[in-house]
């Protein structure tokens, strides 16, 4: 549930019909606070950032995520993913994810091209289990447009035109997600005010599903509070756990 509230947090806009007011991107950093509430109780379990980088070859972005020391001793996290997507509209060209949990060593490479209306994606996967031996698999994938990966889907939601949507809209893509693709569905709740590091925030506030073709919901709907203003950036992700639930909550620049 931690790598995928950190990971699957929004996605990217290819062919949606976006209107003029969709936002314009530069370099920006991004810290987060993972935390678990349950009650009263609400404790740090670990902490995560994104990078985006505007150069001549496209938007550079690397998001890490780790857990905190009590939180290794339950499920350990320490995770990086990089990626590359074309400045024209932040679709994913190349997608490299390092991930270290619960004592397993993953790593995978995607590289896309395009060809009409979808995305193929040459998929390189390694794995180190507990036990030490690895796997390695070399996959050909492909999948209609819209399509993002863990990283580009962060840029995907941000370029939805909510300000157009009424309350209630669906908005679908695929998602590469290393061996599978899955079905991302994004709800518009409407807008909301919420509170949050002692200041008030006007968030469109939206729920998101994931599944695959084996499993109508792979994971629990999961919620978010982005901003209304600028860059539309998350300031709340919430998911529910079988005891409590965790937030990921914006860090607001000292």
């Amino acid at each position: 549930m931690i790598k995928r509230l950190v990971f699957y947090i929004l996605f990217l806009a290819v062919g949606l019909g976006l209107s003029a007011s969709v936002p314009t991107f530069g370099n920006e950093h991004l810290s987060y606070r993972v935390t678990y509430k349950w009650g009263l109780i609400q404790k740090v379990a670990g902490s995560a950032g994104i990078t985006l980088t505007k150069k001549s070859d496209g938007y550079h972005a690397v998001l890490t995520a780790r857990t905190q020391p009590w939180a290794d001793k339950i499920f350990m996290v320490r995770d990086t993913l990089s990626g590359i997507m074309r400045l024209e509209d932040m679709s994913p060209l190349l997608y490299d994810k390092s991930t270290y949990e619960d004592k397993q060593y993953r790593h995978d490479i995607i590289k896309y091209t395009y060809h009409g209306n979808r995305a193929i994606a040459n998929v390189d996967r390694f794995k180190r289990n507990r036990d030490g031996k690895t796997e390695t698999a070399d996959t050909l994938m492909s999948a209609l447009l819209p399509a993002v990966d863990m990283l580009s889907v962060y840029y995907f939601v941000r370029r939805l035109p909510f300000e157009s949507m009424k309350k209630g809209t669906v908005s679908k893509a695929n998602i590469f997600s290393g061996k599978k693709i899955e079905k991302l569905a994004v709800t518009y709740d409407g807008d909301e005010r919420i509170d949050m590091n002692g200041k008030k925030y006007d968030c469109y506030k939206i729920s998101f599903m994931f599944s695959s073709e084996r499993i109508k919901n792979s994971s629990k709907p999961m919620k978010a509070w982005l901003l209304k203003t600028g860059t539309r950036i998350p300031v709340k992700l919430e998911g529910e756990l079988p005891i409590g639930k965790i937030q990921i909550l914006y860090n607001e620049p000292k």
